[in-house]
């Protein structure tokens, strides 16, 4: 009888053993979660801080233009060369000379130029596209 009994203690003390590791994995595990959770809280809420800015950016462009003559200008110096390209001989040589002048001015003038534009028009996707801030 005595062997039965030490046999019964031990397997009660494996069986509590088993049983700690368990619930320490689970603990773990509930650990583990919560950080992935919070992570992607943080990600979630650092992504929706970057679009918030994006849009406070373009309302504030478009509230910078309300009493402004630039994007007219820009709309009119933008529009010529299509228009002076249904004019003629005189128009389409005009615009022709015109692009091969522009395409030798230098890359910062026309960096300026193209943000000038963006901020004009609060169009961000200009200054994305053409590659202007990355470094």
């Amino acid at each position: 009888m005595p062997i039965f009994s030490i046999l019964t203690t031990l397997i009660g003390l494996g069986g509590d053993w088993l049983g700690r590791k368990q619930k320490l994995q689970e603990v773990q595990l509930e650990a583990d979660t919560k950080v992935t959770i919070a992570r992607a809280e943080a990600e979630v809420a650092r992504l929706g801080a970057a679009q918030g800015a994006e849009i406070n950016w373009d309302q504030t462009a478009v509230t910078g233009m309300e009493h402004s003559w630039k994007d007219e200008y820009l709309t009119i110096l933008l529009s010529a060369p299509m228009i002076l390209a249904f004019m003629g001989t005189w128009g389409r040589t005009s615009v022709a000379e015109g692009f091969k002048a522009i395409s030798n001015v230098p890359d910062w003038y026309m960096f300026a130029f193209l943000t000038t534009v963006a901020a004009s028009f609060g169009v961000r996707t200009l200054v994305d596209k053409f590659g202007i801030g990355k470094k």
